[in-house]
């Protein structure tokens, strides 16, 4: 089990088979995908996102990775980067997911400062993006507390997109 990040906190790591419990707080709950352009998962699709991480870890060097509060090992969600392409431009942006009782604890802002040290760090990225519906107020809270700014408006998977970028 690979540790990518710890912060004050959180323990930030590679997404294993044995998560797929803990996942589905996350990616089977309706109220925490309400913004997914992918939306609530079944169990299976749990294990298929379990196999995608971990071909995204070989291949990018980079995924979707499980949160951890380091005190107490509960766990809190997901975060990580992507790659998209993007009005004809590949793109890495930045997601994050928390289960709903560890919403509102500030975990978000820094598992999203976690993570952009590390993509300037390990990756060497110059910049990182965030795709966010302009309705799902808590994530673009979260941006402009991490030194996002808005870029433009766009349509990702047929999703009206409101799109941040920060430079590292």
């Amino acid at each position: 089990m690979l540790i990518i990040v710890e912060t004050e906190r959180l323990c930030i790591r590679q997404i294993t088979n044995e998560d797929a419990k803990n996942l589905s707080k996350v990616l089977a709950d309706p109220v925490v995908m309400q913004y997914s352009t992918v939306g609530v998962h079944t169990e299976e699709q749990i294990h298929d996102y379990i196999a995608n991480c971990k071909k995204q870890y070989d291949l990018n060097g980079y995924g979707h990775w499980a949160i951890f509060n380091s005190i107490t090992d509960e766990f809190v969600g997901v975060c990580g980067l992507n790659k998209h392409k993007l009005d004809s431009e590949d793109v890495i942006h930045i997601n994050y997911r928390l289960t709903t009782d560890q919403q509102g604890k500030g975990y978000a802002v820094e598992s999203t400062y976690g993570v952009l040290d590390f993509a300037k760090k390990s990756l060497n990225l110059n910049a990182v993006h965030a795709l966010i519906e302009s309705d799902n107020v808590s994530s673009v809270k979260v941006v402009n507390r991490t030194g996002f700014q808005f870029i433009k408006s766009s349509v990702f998977r047929g999703f009206e997109i409101d799109i941040y970028q920060v430079a590292l």
